[in-house]
């Protein structure tokens, strides 16, 4: 009974920690697969919203089992809303530089679907500004 009792403190002990202890992410640089914070793009000075989004979670941009290759209208891109506004492409991305933005976060389709409606089947990218 006592060497029961003694496992289920430790068991307790263990999940409490690892409630506490938030960890890092398998991307290396960031806290979550779906979420790049001011903290990581400070270091990207030279970077744009779309290069930094390159560079530190590529897995965006992918489309099914390929990586995506073209960007405009056309091509099958998540969406991209900018402090809640739609923007027509992704390509406008290039003209926001990396150190004005305070996150990015990614929604999967059908997360995307069911925030916004229709057409996020491969869901959005939602960004907001500093200023």
């Amino acid at each position: 009974m006592r060497r029961q009792r003694t496992g289920v403190i430790l068991l307790y002990f263990v999940l409490f920690l690892g409630a506490c202890y938030p960890g890092r992410a398998s991307s290396g640089s960031g806290t979550s697969p779906d979420l790049i914070g001011n903290w990581e793009l400070q270091e990207l000075v030279d970077y744009n919203a779309l290069d930094a989004i390159r560079r530190l979670r590529p897995a965006w941009l992918r489309t099914g089992s390929r990586p995506a290759v073209a960007v405009g209208q056309g091509a099958s891109f998540p969406r991209v809303h900018l402090n809640g506004v739609p923007l027509s492409s992704l390509d406008q991305l290039e003209e926001i530089d990396a150190t004005d933005v305070r996150e990015m976060r990614f929604l999967n389709g059908p997360n995307a679907s069911t925030r916004f409606g229709t057409g996020y089947v491969n869901g959005a990218i939602l960004i907001t500004l500093e200023r």
